[in-house]
């Protein structure tokens, strides 16, 4: 299994991160991994996701179905996705209140044959289009 983990504060408590990283409609107007989430925020809920795959081309965009496997206002957000053995995904956003602010924490665990072709290179890209999300998620919380 693969580890991509990231960890950032932002400054508005939980209940406003919640607000904007639920509000799947409104993610091509700030977020600069996830360009496009339709579907219900409930868990079991199938997800039609757009996304720029991180370390790739900017002009191919990926769409792929995900699964919502935990549904926690304003605590946490999962969903899961991929192809059994080959490579799934299970992608997390646990906010915590933490000084009057929010403690996100972002990643994903990979699993699958595929991750062995995940370079230093390859799980950086990975790590450093998710620090992008965040900072553009505590952007549009503040905005």
């Amino acid at each position: 299994m693969l580890h991509v983990r990231t960890e950032d504060f932002i400054a508005a408590p939980p209940e406003r991160v919640w607000a904007v990283l639920s509000d799947f409609g409104s993610y091509a107007a700030w977020n600069p991994l996830l360009l496009e989430a339709r579907g219900r925020l409930e868990v079991g809920a199938r997800v039609v996701m757009r996304a720029y795959p991180p370390g790739g081309p900017a002009w191919w965009a990926m769409r792929f179905t995900a699964t919502l496997v935990r549904v926690e206002s304003p605590g946490a957000l999962e969903w899961t996705g991929g192809v059994p053995g080959v490579l799934q995904g299970r992608h997390f956003f646990h906010l915590t209140s933490e000084g009057g602010g929010t403690r996100l924490v972002h990643g994903e665990a990979f699993r699958g044959a595929a991750t062995a072709l995940f370079g230093a290179t390859r799980v950086e890209a990975i790590r450093s289009a998710y620090a992008a999300m965040n900072r553009a998620l505590a952007e549009r919380v503040r905005a």
